[in-house]
């Protein structure tokens, strides 16, 4: 499976939209901050992929959605 092809899989798993083009590193760094940032501790990669995505979508003026359980970053 190809990585455009696994990122749409996840994607569709989680609800999640594919921000705006050629945006995929910039999610990929801000997810792997927010792992660093929890002391690379395993196991919340979709977390931390789907806040990343969030981010970017506010950076950019894009709808924000709201996070699991009503709250907001």
């Amino acid at each position: 499976m190809g990585r455009t092809t696994a990122r749409a899989s996840v994607n569709q798993r989680s609800g999640a939209q594919e921000p705006s083009s050629g945006s995929y590193e910039e999610v990929a760094r801000i997810a792997y901050e927010l792992f660093e940032r929890r002391g690379g501790v395993h196991g919340h990669d979709l977390e931390d992929w789907i806040e990343a995505e969030r981010l970017v979508r506010a950076r950019r003026g894009g709808p924000a959605r709201e996070r699991r359980g009503g709250q907001r970053g």
